[in-house]
């Protein structure tokens, strides 16, 4: 029995495999139609949606099959998804790929199997729609032609589903931007006003106009980082799924963005240290990454006075880790990890009082997720955060 040969892009075909979020997901109505219609035109008793996992190929349809998942050493789409077309075995028995098969010479007793590679938009060879049968035969080309029109639906009904999620999301972002603008926007504007008005009627005096403008003014400052952002990321939602990936100099772009942040660090008394070797090379979308890095050391810089935040990075096999680590307030047990997850409401202020809505971090999230990465906070109360990115 010879088993298949890995794909030459394995990694990157996982990955789109497992965006689709199909896998070990209950049985639907529209996958479960597509190997019934299959089965009935190629008259196969058995026709399957086979996805190859790492290990396995499991079926998110099947027709005349009870078993679930096969081990992938054995597996027949193994083979199929190394090739451009359908691929086709018209009698296992007599190829010296399958003759020993346990799948040939113990039930199902394959004979005949027929597959087509599921296919991505961006070439990647997710599974295959396949048909068996216990006895050799062949397809006519009106079969082998419908069986390449039902595995291009089942790849269009997977997308789809990828972007009515991301659709739903952007949905679900945009409504809490709205709120967040219409309130944040609203308050400091409406103090202003009401100083201004209270000036004019003799109703405070230069001391106290003094001491609420300088409120209003943080609060202002707030809002314009927080307009910024959202300026920011909806420019970058114009291009969505065409990320420009490029060699950069991590170094080189962590001390512009320290630059970019002196003033602001020096108010409070924080010290920036970029802790990223020279030449120091990611394989990302620059423009990205510098409103993830810049977000964060701004979030650092909120929580920390008199202290320091340093950027480092480290490789780990393929993957880059990039920590922004500062020495402020900390947060208490438990909430580093609500902060990604939806359940913290980042209404938390600031050392001096700098009011918080937790946008910034919620578009860093979206962000980090569509460059295949992840993003956790490590922290405790008094000790500092770690904001740590795996890409």
């Amino acid at each position: 029995m010879n088993t298949a040969q890995l794909p030459a892009n394995e990694l990157s075909r996982l990955e789109a495999l497992y965006k689709t979020e199909l896998l070990d997901t209950p049985q639907e109505q529209e996958f479960d139609d597509i190997v019934r219609l299959a089965s009935d035109l190629c008259n196969m008793p058995i026709s399957l949606i086979s996805l190859v996992d790492a290990n396995r190929q499991w079926f998110k349809a099947r027709v005349g099959l009870d078993a679930t998942e096969t081990s992938r050493d054995i597996s027949f789409c193994s083979h199929a998804i190394l090739q451009d077309n359908i691929f086709e075995i018209p009698d296992a028995r007599q190829d010296d790929r399958f003759f020993d098969n346990p799948l040939v010479t113990h039930d199902p007793s394959i004979r005949y199997y027929a597959g087509v590679p599921l296919v991505t938009s961006t070439g990647s060879r997710l599974g295959t729609l396949c048909v068996i049968d216990r006895v050799p035969r062949h397809l006519n080309e009106r079969q082998r032609f419908a069986l390449k029109v039902l595995a291009d639906n089942v790849i269009k009904v997977a997308e789809l589903r990828i972007k009515n999620k991301h659709l739903n999301y952007l949905t679900q972002t945009q409504k809490r931007i709205i709120s967040i603008l219409a309130h944040d926007v609203r308050n400091p504007l409406a103090s202003l006003k009401s100083v201004i008005e209270f000036r004019n009627n003799d109703l405070l005096d230069e001391a106290e106009t003094s001491s609420m403008m300088g409120s209003i003014s943080l609060q202002l400052d707030s809002t314009i980082d927080m307009i910024e952002n959202v300026v920011n990321w909806g420019e970058m939602q114009l291009k969505f799924d065409k990320f420009n990936y490029d060699n950069i100099d991590l170094s080189d772009l962590v001390q512009r963005i320290v630059g970019s942040q002196v003033l602001n660090n020096r108010d409070k008394g924080n010290t920036l240290v970029n802790a990223v070797d020279k030449e120091f090379i990611v394989n990302t979308d620059k423009r990205v990454l510098e409103f993830i890095l810049r977000n964060l050391m701004s979030n650092a810089n909120k929580f920390t006075e008199n202290g320091t935040i340093t950027i480092s990075a480290v490789r780990d096999g393929k993957q880059t880790e990039i920590k922004v680590t500062d020495t402020g307030v900390g947060m208490l047990e438990g909430k580093a990890e609500q902060l990604f997850n939806g359940t913290e409401n980042g209404t938390t202020q600031g050392t001096q009082n700098e009011k918080g809505n937790g946008l910034g971090l919620l578009l860093v999230k979206e962000f980090v997720d569509r460059m295949n990465g992840s993003i956790s906070a490590h922290s405790k109360q008094g000790e500092g955060a770690c904001f740590k990115i795996v890409l």
